[in-house]
């Protein structure tokens, strides 16, 4: 019994060197993050000016205020945190720089992964999106902006090499099919993976990505149940919800438990998602 336990001490003790200093900010449940996000909201410092009761009320935020939110048909107006504050989790952090340094517009092929050379506890090769990526988002509540999509053009053919083929598979012949955008590729996974389960999900220009956060630096442990982030392949927008789309109670930033991501009673919400972007002041 003493070599294995000599041998699991020593594997232990090699993962403790490897891995990442663990970070002492964590986001403790769906509520911190929620709580601590709203917190970091822009502009900084101008909290009084955008108390959490006003989360549904553009007409009655200041014009700065409305300069770094985003409004939506749902009535609920998106806070933007930059991706640079402390305040986003590292495996976050690292994802999201990742999407902002990406070209929807490059059509030459071999460029359909996001940038790999962002520093973070990710190697951000292909296997680590095909593991992220998951399906279209459909944006029934319009908790989201509503995108003009009609410029895109899923032809039969590259739709019929793509039907039968797995995550990814698919994005590695997206990855090597010249002659399109990045945001074209987006559209045809969209709809190669627009059924989940019974039910088919209709494309509006987003697709969802798991929120990826290392074992040994894990400052989110509800991240792969809950952290979603949701790409604008149209326009590079990053929205972030770390409750699972649920709309959050303005009393105490707990995740609404209404079916179908709805709010309990009316109007005692603010909007599932945060707008992650890179600013041009730099915040902390």
């Amino acid at each position: 019994m003493k070599r294995p336990l000599f041998v699991l001490c020593g594997i232990i003790m090699l993962q403790s060197v490897a891995s990442p200093a663990i970070a002492e900010d964590k986001w403790l449940s769906p509520q911190d993050a929620i709580s601590q996000l709203w917190s970091g909201r822009s502009p900084v410092g101008q909290g009084k000016e955008w108390p959490v009761d006003q989360c549904n009320q553009w007409g009655a935020l200041p014009a700065n205020i409305q300069a770094a939110s985003t409004n939506t048909l749902s009535g609920l107006v998106i806070p933007t945190v930059d991706v640079n504050r402390a305040v986003l989790t590292n495996g976050l952090k690292q994802m999201a720089k990742s999407l902002l340094a990406y070209d929807p517009g490059e059509i030459a092929a071999g460029h359909f992964y996001p940038p790999a050379d962002i520093d973070g506890p990710f190697a951000l090769n292909p296997a680590y999106w095909q593991n992220a990526a998951r399906s279209p988002h459909g944006n029934a509540l319009d908790h989201l902006p509503v995108l003009d999509i009609s410029g895109f053009d899923n032809e039969i053919h590259m739709t019929e090499v793509l039907k039968t083929q797995n995550r990814a598979e698919v994005m590695d012949t997206l990855n090597t099919t010249g002659g399109m955008t990045n945001s074209q590729r987006w559209n045809y996974y969209a709809a190669r993976f627009s059924k989940v389960g019974q039910n088919d999900i209709s494309l509006t220009g987003y697709v969802e990505f798991t929120q990826m956060e290392d074992q040994w630096d894990n400052q989110y442990a509800f991240a792969a149940a809950d952290g979603r982030i949701v790409y604008d392949y149209v326009n590079n927008l990053i929205y972030f919800t770390p409750a699972h789309y649920k709309q959050w109670k303005q009393a105490d930033f707990t995740p609404d438990p209404t079916p179908a991501y709805g709010c309990t009673p009316d109007g005692t919400c603010c909007d599932p998602f945060f707008n992650i972007a890179q600013q041009q002041q730099a915040t902390q």
